[in-house]
């Protein structure tokens, strides 16, 4: 069986980002927003990744997960201001 390693970060990112969405109307849900929005944020964050789910508990364990959602909420926060000066769409 083949393991696939994951980047934890771009699942936090991902549920973050579906959060906001669901908060915020005004933020462009069309695939191209949706992908440069991830893009951005997740260039701009270490990445962290994990091949087991004892790995995703470990990662927990070594991160403060508030510490963790903040900075991803932040550099979300900057993506989605970025995109929306300048979408694709």
């Amino acid at each position: 069986m083949e393991i696939k390693p994951e980047n934890y970060i771009e699942k936090i990112v991902r549920e973050e980002l579906d959060s906001l969405y669901k908060r915020d109307t005004t933020i462009c849900k069309c695939p191209n927003c949706y992908q440069d929005i991830m893009t951005l944020t997740l260039n701009n964050l270490p990445a962290m990744y994990v091949s087991s789910d004892i790995g995703h508990i470990m990662t927990m364990f070594n991160l403060s997960k508030d510490q963790l959602q903040a900075q991803v909420l932040v550099e979300l926060l900057k993506a989605i201001e970025k995109v929306r000066q300048n979408p694709r769409h």
